[in-house]
Formats: C-alpha cells, sequence, structure tokens
C-alpha cells in the first residue's frame, strides 16, 4: 500500500505527461521534438544562443517518465574547446547520444539530505532550456577566464540519481 503522504503529494504536485511535455516544446522551443520508446521520452533537439555574440550550440534534451532530464550538448565539442580541460559541472555522458552531458540542477542527493531541484511536476521545456543557455554563459566566461562562476554544488557522479 502506498504512503498516504505519497498519494498527497502527487496530487498536489502530478507528474505531466509525455505527451504535454512534447505540447510544452512544440509551443516554446525552436527545433525537432519526437516521443519515442513506447511514448515513454520526450526529446528535443536545437539551437541555443546565452547572448548575441555567443557561438549557437545545438543541443539535446531527453526526458523519459520515472528518470532525471538529461541535457547534452552535441556540437561543437565543447572538450575540443577546453582544449581537453576538465569541464566544470558535467556528467560522464552515459547516454547513446553524443556530446557533453551537463550538470544543470541539484539532483537529489542523499549524502547532504537535499531533494532535487527538478521535479516530473514541472515542464522541462521551461526549466532546462533557460537553465541549459545559463550553464552555456558560464562555459563561456569559464572558457575566457578559467574560473567557473555559475555556482553551483560540487558532486560526483555517484551523486546523479534517478527519481
Amino acid at each position: 500500500m502506498v504512503a498516504k503522504s505519497t498519494i498527497i503529494a502527487q496530487l498536489e504536485s502530478p507528474v505531466i505527461s509525455i505527451a504535454d511535455q512534447y505540447i510544452a516544446f512544440k509551443s516554446c522551443c525552436k527545433g525537432q521534438v519526437v516521443i519515442i520508446e513506447n511514448d515513454k521520452t520526450v526529446q528535443w533537439s536545437g539551437y541555443l544562443q546565452p547572448t548575441s555574440i555567443s557561438r549557437k550550440y545545438e543541443v539535446t534534451i531527453k526526458y523519459t517518465l520515472n528518470k532525471l532530464p538529461i541535457c547534452i550538448v552535441t556540437e561543437p565539442d565543447l572538450q575540443l574547446l577546453a582544449c581537453d580541460n576538465q569541464i566544470p559541472h558535467t556528467y560522464v555522458n552515459d547516454s547513446k547520444i553524443r556530446g557533453v552531458k551537463l550538470c544543470l540542477f541539484l539532483p537529489k542527493v542523499k549524502k547532504i539530505n537535499k531533494v532535487s531541484e527538478w521535479q516530473p511536476s514541472m515542464f522541462v521545456a521551461d526549466t532546462f532550456i533557460p537553465w541549459a543557455s545559463t550553464w552555456l554563459f558560464y562555459f563561456e566566461c569559464w572558457l575566457s577566464n578559467g574560473k567557473w562562476v555559475g555556482g553551483g554544488i560540487e558532486h560526483d557522479d555517484s551523486q546523479e540519481v534517478h527519481i
């Protein structure tokens, strides 16, 4: 039996369906949006440009129900731009999408008793598009001066968890 607090939490913050996530991407984001993997995943691919003088980045955002969304910069090659230096606030890319997997938010971290900053009751398009654009802005700053000024909490890959 499901605990009462879990049921109440689901009613207060209902999970947004993949179909509704798809509609949100289509209505506010230029690029390609598809539903894949037996209708359990929405994937958006498009370009982000953090400022008018920034380069354009090709980005893919993938969200599967019951998992955290992922954001991968596919072009240009960020590792090449970073001259093979360790890029701050990234994860090992364990997806089948080529590129650099970005750390855009604090995931659920049991070691420090933190709840994920992203919840399935949020629209991916409303959160990940601006978060990715902001991350890319700080990446460009980091490329120019070698200092990450975008904030965040240092963590390792073992702290990235599914919801």
